[in-house]
């Protein structure tokens, strides 16, 4: 009698826990943890950082200025042939002296007298290393390098002597090669004027009508 107790006893303990067993899933519990299983630790979330790393631009190098052209000093310029027509008579109407890109100019403008040719009267342009009126006394001119021009058959006075050009007789421009041009001599119809540079630079002349003009054009930075 006592075993058949026990054998019921433990039939209602398995059915008992076979209930319980199957019951949990359908109440939603969690299963049971085995006994003597380790309990699973909660895993955490395990963020990735990303290193974000600057890059320094590479230094851009500043572009090298191009290098400015320089021109061999002028030690010597070859003669300059005589220009214009010898004969009649001219009146000096004009001088002027400006810069144009590359060069600085100086202009002669002359008036067609009675019985003078349609063109400049005779000149010459030479090479000087001073400059002495008539009376024999020396004409400062401002420059380094100096240019005679001298004109046959024309003065800044009409035949009858009354005066025509009544500009400055020194000028002293603003350009950077020539630095003076004045008057050196005006006697019997033969004009002369001096033509100062700052350094030696030939000269190319050209000569123009209407009006009558000699412009002497001497090379300069632009």
């Amino acid at each position: 009698m006592v075993v058949r107790l026990a054998v019921l006893a433990v039939l209602i303990a398995v059915i008992a826990t076979l209930a319980i067993v199957f019951a949990r899933p359908l109440l939603g519990l969690p299963a049971a943890t085995p006994a003597g299983s380790p309990a699973r630790a909660p895993v955490a979330a395990t963020a990735t950082a990303t290193a974000t790393v600057a890059v320094a631009p590479s230094p851009t190098r500043a572009a090298s200025p191009s290098p400015t052209p320089t021109r061999t000093p002028t030690t010597a310029c070859s003669p300059i042939p005589a220009g214009g027509r010898e004969g009649g008579f001219h009146s000096l109407t004009d001088v002027r002296v400006g810069h144009q890109p590359g060069f600085d100019r100086v202009v002669f403008e002359f008036g067609t007298e009675q019985s003078a040719q349609d063109d400049v009267p005779r000149f010459h342009v030479e090479r000087a290393t001073a400059f002495t009126n008539i009376a024999g006394q020396r004409v400062p001119v401002q420059g380094s390098a100096y240019w005679s021009v001298r004109f046959e058959g024309a003065s800044q006075a009409d035949r009858n002597g009354q005066l025509v050009y009544r500009g400055s007789r020194d000028l002293d421009p603003a350009t950077r090669l020539v630095r003076d041009v004045r008057l050196i001599e005006d006697f019997e119809a033969r004009l002369v004027w001096a033509v100062g540079l700052a350094q030696l630079e030939c000269p190319r002349i050209t000569t123009l009508r209407s009006p009558l003009r000699v412009v002497i054009d001497f090379p300069a930075p632009p």
